[in-house]
């Protein structure tokens, strides 16, 4: 048996080191920032705190949503999504029907601060927020810009944010396509959340259930993206720049009423779209004029 005191110095030294080690590790992450946003911007904003960013994928027939795209992007169909997603891949063997269908993402949000050019756009405490966008590729009709940076690969259909106190002109300044509805992202428990879009013409709703296990995503950081606009606002684009996502695993029961493209959507085969969850991040961001 081995002096006590042995013993108490080589695990003290050990404790002292994994500290360290976490230590560093703790600090190496706190380091991390935002990347650069050229400037010219017509506004700034910044997000943080999110508390949960929820997303479900989805197929949707494009003339039910025929906005005027930017010049040089188009729609990604969901045959050429399947080609990456076994889900989908086999849902068009059973409808290729849906083959020519463009694939959007519905995603809410809920966030301590939204600031637009270091000025709060909202009251105090959390906003809820919702936004829908599409994936996409670009053409050879896209002029370089160095002010874009990181993947191309969305572009924005709609956008609504909570009618309750926010300032709508702020918020429109630095995203033309905002709606204000009573939008409502709701922790009901520790790991269920409601949501909750009113439309013109219908309703979507959810119910979300995570695992609660928090993984950090391990992609370089910080980490940039451009999501160009479409419609009356296909002449703007959004430069992020952001970190700190972290994943949970999730379940989600989605449900739309009314005419809306999302009642149909929702309805094809939702096996083949998973619920996404994650939370912990921050982004600033830029809203840009396309060159011309």
């Amino acid at each position: 048996m081995q002096p006590v005191v042995n013993l108490g110095r080589s695990a003290g030294f050990s404790v002292v080191t994994l500290l360290l080690i976490l230590l560093a590790a703790s600090v190496a992450r706190a380091d991390v920032t935002y990347g650069d946003l050229a400037p010219g911007a017509r506004g700034y904003g910044e997000q943080t705190g999110v508390a949960a960013e929820i997303c479900r994928d989805h197929l949707f027939d494009p003339a039910s949503s025929p906005a005027r795209l930017p010049v040089g992007y188009r729609l990604l169909t969901a045959a050429e999504y399947g080609k990456d997603d076994p889900a989908v891949a086999a849902l068009l063997a059973k409808e290729p029907r849906y083959a020519s269908y463009a694939v959007g993402s519905l995603c809410f949000m809920i966030s301590d601060t939204f600031d637009v050019d270091g000025v709060a756009a909202h009251p105090s405490g959390p906003i809820p927020m919702a936004f829908w966008w599409a994936h996409a590729r670009t053409t050879e009709a896209v002029a370089p810009d160095p002010r874009k940076k990181g993947s191309q690969q969305w572009l924005q259909l709609a956008s609504w944010y909570s009618d309750k106190g926010t300032d709508q002109a702020r918020i429109r300044a630095i995203d033309p396509m905002a709606q204000f509805v009573a939008v409502g992202v709701a922790q009901v428990e520790p790991q269920l959340w409601r949501l909750r879009l009113p439309l013109g013409n219908g309703m979507v709703e959810a119910e979300v259930r995570t695992d609660g296990k928090r993984i950090r995503r391990k992609k370089p950081e910080p980490g940039f993206m451009t999501v160009p606009f479409t419609g009356d606002s296909a002449h703007l684009f959004t430069v992020f720049t952001y970190f700190g996502h972290h994943h949970q695993a999730a379940e989600g029961a989605w449900r739309a009423t009314g005419a809306g493209p999302f009642s149909t959507s929702f309805a094809i085969e939702p096996v083949a779209f998973p619920t996404f969850f994650q939370d912990g991040w921050q982004a600033r961001f830029g809203l840009y004029d396309v060159a011309r």
